[in-house]
């Protein structure tokens, strides 16, 4: 057994499962950052003047699938993201990824028809070519691999779509309340970048460095921290809002 300390037992996300495909597809979910999507989606639901909860239902499915799968099994393509599996072969990443993210487009184009949602369909693109551009950096030469990018794919669509699906519209408030979340999604993608970079560091110490090493093992704790209280406080709102939605029409 590798010591507490040591720059092995260091591992590459502060969440990542069991060194197995199982545990890897548990760190390449993200769960603390999916289920955060997934608040968005349910605010979005929850502010709307009437919720529908099947809507509410192909909503979490599809973001789910898109985001939470299918974007980030792209992300761990060799020479696109920040690589950290190894029992995973690129094909079944290739497969999983785009199999995921058609589905995911296939419940948007379909509930756009199906209940009469016109703009869903350039809320489907949008958020479609940021979630294969944003992984896939290389293919875009790197335009689409921006912390705006991502803030406008995990933070501001996420709640706009879910928002637009119940209500069939989009005004003021659901403006306002997409770009906070996109201010949210840009502090998620900072902190966690940062936290892996010091991770990467305290993993494989260069010779020499032992100070600034055990600064950086230091230093990630800090940021798990926040991002922990970060995710944690983003998916208690979108509870409350939902239990609020399931509880009121009680009285």
């Amino acid at each position: 057994m590798e010591p507490q300390g040591s720059a092995s037992a260091v591992r590459p996300v502060w969440y990542a499962g069991p060194d197995s495909a199982i545990g890897e597809l548990w760190t390449m979910f993200h769960p603390p950052y999916t289920l955060m999507v997934l608040g968005f989606v349910v605010v979005g639901a929850a502010l709307a003047p009437a919720v529908s909860w099947p809507l509410l239902g192909g909503a979490l499915l599809a973001y789910t699938l898109g985001l939470g799968l299918g974007a980030h099994l792209l992300d761990q393509i060799p020479g696109m993201g920040s690589r950290y599996i190894r029992h995973w072969p690129d094909w079944a990443l290739w497969v999983g990824g785009f199999v995921s993210l058609g589905g995911a487009v296939a419940i948007g184009v379909l509930g756009a028809f199906w209940y009469a949602r016109p703009l869903l369909l350039p809320l489907v693109a949008a958020q479609t070519v940021c979630a294969i551009g944003y992984p896939l950096a290389k293919w875009f030469g790197g335009l689409l691999h921006r912390d705006s990018v991502f803030a406008v794919s995990w933070g501001c669509l996420p709640f706009l779509t879910s928002y637009y699906v119940q209500t069939g519209a989009i005004n003021l408030l659901s403006t306002l309340v997409a770009l906070a979340f996109g201010a949210v999604a840009a502090v998620e993608i900072r902190w966690s970048r940062a936290s892996r970079e010091l991770r990467s560091q305290a993993r494989s110490p260069a010779e020499g460095r032992p100070a600034t090493d055990g600064l950086a093992r230091r230093s990630f704790h800090y940021f798990d921290r926040a991002l922990e209280a970060l995710s944690a406080g983003t998916i208690l709102v979108a509870l409350g809002l939902l239990t609020s939605r399931l509880v009121l029409p009680m009285w």
